[in-house]
């Protein structure tokens, strides 16, 4: 459910969640900032009692009509909302931690960049998904090269020199530095 939050004069406004009815709630307040906000049927039901002067006045409660593919009739949530409604209700919140639940819900890419940029205007930092913590890697799940057995297939690597043909045509030297002299002295010899 969608709180509209207008006060005359910008301020915050705390109402206290008393339970009842055998509800219980996770929060001991509920706190309504200029703009959008976004509320359970719980707790709104809850401080309806304590702001029946102002409903109608300064707060404001809407519904939205949900997108295709949802049934109930009123979003309850901001992905059940058409994207261009979400995105009118973005820009009206200034609550950072309905801003953090939204960014950190199942939502179209579009309307994750409309909550960056709503975030960055108003200097909140995203925070990271708790998702994304399982993701790193461990030093456990690194093993070096030479315990993996990786480059075990050519150990000989000084012998691989006479593999390969040396700069004036010889082959097969194996890295002989005596014949490379050799070869040095007889073509000083001829010049």
């Amino acid at each position: 459910m969608f709180i509209k939050y207008t006060p005359k004069v910008p301020r915050l406004k705390v109402i206290p969640l008393i339970p009842c009815g055998g509800k219980t709630f996770d929060n001991d307040t509920v706190t309504l900032r200029p703009g959008t906000n976004e509320l359970t049927e719980q707790e709104w039901e809850a401080i309806k009692p304590h702001i029946k002067e102002l409903i109608g006045i300064e707060i404001i409660p809407f519904t939205v009509a949900v997108k295709e593919g949802v049934k109930d009739k009123r979003a309850k949530t901001l992905a059940d909302v058409p994207v261009t409604t979400a995105r009118r209700i973005i820009q009206g919140c200034n609550d950072p931690k309905t801003l953090q639940k939204w960014f950190n819900s199942e939502l179209p890419d579009e309307l994750l960049l409309v909550l960056s940029k709503r975030m960055r205007k108003l200097k909140i930092e995203p925070k990271d998904l708790e998702d994304d913590a399982g993701d790193e890697l461990k030093d456990s799940d690194i093993t070096p090269e030479n315990e993996s057995g990786a480059g075990d297939e050519d150990d000989d690597l000084e012998n691989d020199a006479g593999d390969f043909e040396d700069f004036d045509g010889n082959s097969g030297s194996g890295g002989n530095d005596d014949a490379d002299e050799d070869d040095l002295e007889d073509n000083e010899e001829t010049t």
